[in-house]
C-alpha cells in the first residue's frame, strides 16, 4: 500500500515530508531521523481536516512503537480510511 499524495487545497496548509522519503511496506515504514522529525505528532489525538495523503506520527506508549499514520482512500464515499505502519528509522 502506498501513502497517496495530497489533493485536496486543504492540503497546502500541511507540512509534512515527502512520500518519496519514506518506504512503506506492509507492515514498516523506513526513513530517516530528518524526515521522522517533519512529521507532526498526534499520539492522543487526531488531526483535523481529514482527506486522502495527509500524515503524522503517533506514539503507543504501551507498546513503546512509534507509528506512521495517513489517511487514504475508503470504500465509503466521502470518507478516508486510516492507516498505520510501525516506523523503523535508518
Amino acid at each position: 500500500m502506498s501513502i497517496p499524495a495530497i489533493t485536496d487545497p486543504m492540503g497546502r496548509h500541511w507540512d509534512q515530508p515527502s512520500r518519496d522519503e519514506i518506504l512503506v511496506d506492509d507492515t514498516h515504514a523506513i526513513m530517516t531521523v530528518p524526515t521522522f522529525t517533519k512529521l507532526l505528532e498526534y499520539s492522543s489525538s487526531m488531526p483535523s481536516g481529514v482527506y486522502d495523503g495527509k500524515m503524522w506520527r503517533r506514539h503507543e506508549w504501551e507498546d513503546a512503537l512509534d507509528l506512521l499514520m495517513w489517511y487514504g482512500p475508503s470504500k465509503k464515499p466521502g470518507s478516508c480510511s486510516i492507516n498505520s505502519r510501525v516506523i523503523l528509522l535508518v
